[in-house]
């Protein structure tokens, strides 16, 4: 049996075997020489190492692992071997947008951190920034990440993340420059508080009181003046005669059509330049454009100009609607453009990139079956993070569960993070689809297995 290159309950010597997880030593009662091999075999172990470092010899060892196998401590395990560790691929940074790349990072990595930042640092200030300081910062960063700046270019993900920065922007402004809202957050953030206290500068000491000019001694010869006399009455012949009253001013001339047009245009343009009534006739003609861009199809002019519309006017309930579904059928025709792109950069060979599109298809369009399974399968053969790869393969099946390859790929990644019992099940589910499929059938054939 020891010169065989199969052992009979087992498998080859080349396969590998794993400890059950969680096991109960107790439950089983282990003996020494059972102890010493499990340990030998740890997580999980080539049978031939475990063979070449035990001390009981081949035969017992042997021995002991098909007692380990039959008390069930050990199972057979499948291990995939990786050549060469799958590129880590920045799916933000790999977009195809209309941004230059220090752009990008300098987005992705404000907005990454705006969690971690006081309203302060998220302007770019020092604590204990004055009121008109903070405005002046906003101004500024207002004009660097206001989606509206990027009108009519391709901005994919970016959109959303400038969005969110933005709101943290305003949000930091509002508190930083109203005396109430700001006091309010220094005392939440003591912290903040002193490094406030210790940049603002000590008001200077008022200055002394002028002592008083000296008084001027007043010499002894000096004359003092005598009272004034009272005034003389007026002769009724001096007295200046009363005014007569002016008459009535004549009517204006009367005006012609032309001159009554005109000032009317005039006071029609001065009234239209009134903030109130711009602001109303502004908010007027975005909502206008924006129903005409959804007839029309064009759901990124729509979601712009219902955007412009909520930054102006934050309660207009009907428009935060259609600013919601602007976004939604925009990132539906983004999804399907992305989707489209993938297939072709998968079809060059270009796998990375064709990952990176799938992914960013799947995410503007969750109810997308194809998207999380392309997405799904390429993650699984370059080796991608299981987690994810579960995921979405998982969302393929509930999105179109009538699909074999759904199935399938999904019991595939849970055969491969030791789920079998899920595994199982998943092929169970694609059998039901096709029971002549044959992955379906092998992987079943093998889940079944004693030994």
């Amino acid at each position: 049996m020891s010169a065989s290159n199969t052992i009979v309950g087992l498998g080859a010597r080349t396969d590998h075997i794993a400890t059950v997880p969680q096991l109960d030593h107790a439950r089983l009662q282990l003996s020494v020489e059972e102890g010493a091999v499990l340990s030998l075999v740890g997580r999980v172990e080539r049978i031939d190492q475990v063979l070449a470092r035990s001390s009981l010899g081949e035969a017992r060892t042997i021995a002991v692992l098909l007692a380990l196998r039959a008390k069930g401590a050990i199972v057979p395990a499948r291990v995939v071997p990786r050549t060469t560790p799958a590129p880590v691929v920045d799916a933000a940074m790999a977009e195809e947008v209309d941004l230059e790349p220090e752009r990008k990072k300098e987005i992705i990595d404000l907005e990454r951190g705006l969690d971690s930042l006081d309203h302060f640092a998220v302007l770019g200030l020092k604590p204990g920034a004055q009121a008109a300081d903070v405005k002046q910062a906003y101004y500024n960063a207002s004009r660097r990440f206001h989606p509206d700046r990027y009108f009519g270019k391709n901005l994919g993900s970016f959109r959303a993340r400038m969005e969110r920065i933005f709101r943290r922007l305003t949000e930091a402004h509002n508190v930083l420059t109203q005396p109430d809202k700001r006091e309010a957050y220094l005392r939440a953030h003591p912290a903040l508080g002193l490094a406030a206290a210790a940049a603002t500068p000590p008001p200077a000491a008022p200055r002394p009181p002028e002592p008083p000019p000296p008084l001027t001694p007043v010499p002894a010869t000096a004359h003092v003046a005598s009272p004034a006399p009272p005034p003389r009455p007026v002769p009724p012949s001096m007295r200046t005669p009363p005014v007569p009253p002016r008459p009535a001013p004549a009517p204006p001339p009367p005006v012609n059509d032309a001159e009554s047009e005109a000032r009317r245009a005039e006071r029609q343009a001065r009234l239209a330049r009134h903030p109130y009534l711009a602001r109303s006739g502004r908010l007027t003609e975005l909502i206008a454009r924006g129903r005409a861009a959804i007839a029309r199809g064009e759901w990124e002019r729509a979601y712009q100009d219902f955007h412009q519309v909520q930054t102006l006017d934050p309660k207009n309930r009907e428009v935060a609607a259609l600013l919601v579904e602007a976004r939604r059928k925009h990132d539906e025709q983004r999804a399907v453009t992305e989707l489209a792109r993938a297939r072709e950069l998968e079809q060059r060979g270009d796998s990375n990139a064709a990952l990176v599109a799938y992914r960013l298809a799947s995410s503007l369009d969750d109810q997308s079956a194809e998207a999380a399974f392309r997405a799904a399968q390429l993650g699984y053969q370059l080796g991608q993070d299981v987690a994810e790869v579960r995921s979405l393969a998982q969302r393929a099946v509930e999105r179109q569960p009538g699909r074999v390859e759904h199935h399938v790929l999904l019991g595939k990644v849970l055969m491969d993070a030791g789920s079998k019992k899920l595994a199982k099940r998943a092929f169970e589910e694609a059998a039901k689809v096709d029971p002549d499929n044959a992955e379906a059938k092998a992987a079943l054939k093998k889940l079944r297995w004693t030994f």
